[in-house]
């Protein structure tokens, strides 16, 4: 019997040893200096973003920033619509993540107040990133074809998962009149509204009043958000901001 068991501990403790020995693999240097440079040639395009917006973006202006030959800058990036492209992608993992933290945060509290937090949160990420909140939105003179860029859409898709998610909350607190919307959301919108169901997993299941509310939501939301980041609320006409938030409390959605 011990003979037998035998190889089962030598090979349980060889397992063991292998495990323990295995190094980390780290990236090599040639990667940390590639990842380094994309990174260093984000920071600078975003720079001119702020300044100039998208046609301000300029790589040959980037390459002697950076101390680089032009056509280094084209080695990462070959032209400025592959590092718009990136901008964005990023971007919109960047308010991705942002909403989806504050999200989690307030768990514990009612629906309604989870919606207002994390749309505060959607706020507060556009005031910090003005330029690129209007580049992800298309606000900057960019014709924005949704879908083009896989990558960009599937970074989009995550923001709006959020929305979906909270809508999720909504319903199941019985705080959306969703038969009523449903009532008054003409047939054409609804077809629209099934096919985009069938292609988007996260609105499995949401009946097309919760998604006619997902409209409206999100469309007051950015409306607002965009006004004024542009500067077209008439300050005279708005309200005073809450203390904590700096959102007027009368447009708090």
């Amino acid at each position: 019997m011990s003979k037998n068991l035998t190889p089962l501990k030598s090979a349980g403790h060889a397992a063991r040893v292998v495990s323990r020995s295995s190094p980390q693999v780290l990236p090599s240097r040639r990667d940390r200096r590639r990842q380094e440079t994309i990174a260093d040639i984000k920071t600078a395009a975003r720079a001119q973003l702020a300044e100039g917006g998208p046609t301000g973006i300029s790589l040959r202006a980037i390459a002697r920033q950076l101390g680089m030959t032009p056509s280094a800058v084209h080695y990462y990036f070959p032209g400025r619509e592959a590092l718009l492209e990136a901008l964005i992608v990023d971007g919109w993992d960047s308010l991705a993540m942002a909403l989806r933290a504050r999200y989690e945060q307030t768990r514990p509290l009612p629906a309604h107040e989870r919606w207002i937090a994390v749309t505060r949160a959607h706020r507060a990420w556009a005031l910090e990133h003005p330029s690129e909140y209007l580049l992800l939105y298309g606000h900057t003179g960019l014709r924005v074809t949704p879908g083009a860029d896989p990558s960009g859409h599937t970074a989009m898709s995550k923001v709006v998962a959020v929305l979906f998610t909270m809508m999720r909350d909504a319903l199941a607190a019985g705080e959306i009149d969703t038969g009523k919307l449903q009532t008054a959301t003409p047939a054409p919108l609804s077809q629209q509204l099934a096919d985009w169901r069938e292609t988007t997993q996260e609105m499995a299941g949401l009946p097309d009043g919760a998604l006619v509310a997902c409209l409206i939501g999100y469309a007051q939301l950015h409306g607002a958000i965009t006004l004024e980041l542009v500067g077209r609320i008439p300050l005279s006409s708005s309200p005073p901001p809450c203390s904590t938030c700096r959102w007027p409390t009368s447009r708090v959605p």
